[in-house]
């Protein structure tokens, strides 16, 4: 029998090949590059516009 561990690690295995199968579908139908890169982004778009980096000062002043 599987360990849970190993269990998680198939079952991870294989939506993340699905994923890709879904993706290289769509990409074929012609849809935009850019928007599966947006969709599958952990951040939303525009996140970095606007960041503040705290201590960037710092590095740049040495």
């Amino acid at each position: 029998m599987k360990s849970a561990s190993s269990a998680n690690r198939t079952s991870r295995a294989a939506a993340k090949k699905a994923a890709r199968r879904e993706d290289r579908q769509r990409l074929e139908n012609g849809e935009s590059p850019a928007a599966l890169q947006r969709e599958n982004s952990i951040f939303p778009a525009g996140f970095f516009k606007d960041a503040k980096i705290s201590n960037l000062s710092q590095v740049v002043g040495r």
